[in-house]
């Protein structure tokens, strides 16, 4: 069934934090959305796209529209990333 949203959340990661300077409680996001796949008028199926946003409280500080392999792309750069600290810590475990 086709959402009537063109973009669906699908991951939101809050942060909250005390703010050093003011003492104040802040907040920090990151949210995940999807735009599905979608067939033309005249046939064609036409990729999604995935949108980054970063945002502060309530406010949007800045947003990034993926298409698939851009996305796939960081995702690999993540998965990598974090092996690499996990042999890293793994070796200063050992040591």
């Amino acid at each position: 069934m086709a959402s009537k949203y063109e973009y669906e959340r699908r991951l939101q990661i809050k942060h909250f934090f005390d703010d050093r300077e003011t003492g104040a409680k802040r907040r920090t996001w990151l949210e995940v959305q999807l735009s599905n796949p979608k067939k033309s008028p005249e046939g064609w199926v036409n990729d999604g796209k995935i949108r980054i946003t970063l945002g502060e409280n309530r406010d949007i500080k800045g947003s990034f529209l993926l298409n698939i392999e851009e996305a796939s792309r960081l995702i690999k750069s993540l998965e990598i990333a974090i092996e690499d600290h996990e042999r890293e810590k793994a070796g200063l475990w050992r040591n």
